[in-house]
């Protein structure tokens, strides 16, 4: 059981990771600004 749900949180993690990588340099590589806090523009 314990194990089933660390391989989860782990796949969940690398996931969030590897897209926040992802996003953060297609937005770098375009030049936009970056927002550390995930607030929408205003």
């Amino acid at each position: 059981m314990t194990t089933n749900l660390q391989i989860w949180l782990a796949a969940f993690t690398i996931a969030f990771l590897y897209f926040y990588g992802l996003d953060h340099f297609i937005m770098s590589m375009q030049g936009l600004p970056i927002n550390m806090d995930f607030t929408p523009a205003q």
